[in-house]
C-alpha cells in the first residue's frame, strides 16, 4: 500500500477505505402522461450519475447508505382527491432486469417510495441501509441516483431531494 492509504485484506481481497461522501440532488418533475395499462396521471424520472475514481485495478463497493428523501409541490396546493407517488433509488449501470428473479432488478440496491396527497402534501423518508451485498458497481465505477414521480394527478411539479451519505470501499479486481 502507498503511504496515506488505508489498506487491508478481506477474504483474501485487497481493499482500500472505507471512505464516505455526502451527496444531495435537487429534482423538479411533473411527468408526462403515463399510458401503459393500469397506470394513470403523469410519470417521469431523472438520473444523476456520480463517477468514482479508484486507482487502476480497483472498483467501488457501496457498503452503507444513509440520509433522507423529501418531496413536496414546487408551488401550488394539491387539490382534494389528487395524489402523486414519489420515489428514489440507487443502482449500478448494469442492465435493468434480473438473472435471478422474474420481476427483479439486480442492478438496484436501494429503492424507496412514498406518496403525497392533499391531506399529506409532503413526505420525508429517513433511511439507513447496509448495501454491501448489492453495492458492487460496474467497472465504469458509476452510481446512478434515480428519482421519479408516478401516478401524478396533482397537475403540479414536484420538488424532490435525496440527500445521503455513502460509505464505500475500493476493492481489487485482481484474482
Amino acid at each position: 500500500m502507498t503511504p496515506g492509504t488505508q489498506g487491508r485484506y478481506i477474504g483474501g481481497m485487497a481493499t482500500l477505505g472505507p471512505y464516505s461522501t455526502a451527496v444531495n440532488f435537487s429534482i423538479d418533475l411533473a411527468g408526462a402522461p403515463d399510458t401503459p395499462p393500469g397506470t394513470w396521471g403523469n410519470a417521469g424520472f431523472a438520473r444523476n450519475i456520480t463517477t468514482f475514481s479508484p486507482r487502476a485495478g480497483y472498483r467501488v463497493r457501496a457498503l452503507r447508505v444513509y440520509g433522507n428523501f423529501i418531496g413536496f409541490p414546487k408551488s401550488g396546493v394539491l387539490s382534494a382527491g389528487t395524489s402523486c407517488e414519489v420515489g428514489w433509488g440507487l443502482k449500478t449501470t448494469a442492465p435493468d432486469g434480473s438473472t435471478h428473479a422474474s420481476t427483479g432488478y439486480d442492478n438496484s440496491f436501494v429503492w424507496l417510495q412514498d406518496v403525497i396527497t392533499s391531506a399529506s402534501p409532503s413526505c420525508s423518508v429517513v433511511f439507513d441501509f447496509d448495501v454491501s451485498v448489492g453495492g458492487l458497481l460496474q467497472a465504469d465505477n458509476q452510481l446512478i441516483s434515480q428519482t421519479f414521480v408516478a401516478l401524478n394527478t396533482t397537475g403540479l411539479t414536484i420538488h424532490m431531494e435525496p440527500t445521503f451519505t455513502m460509505v464505500y470501499q475500493f476493492e481489487s479486481t485482481a484474482s
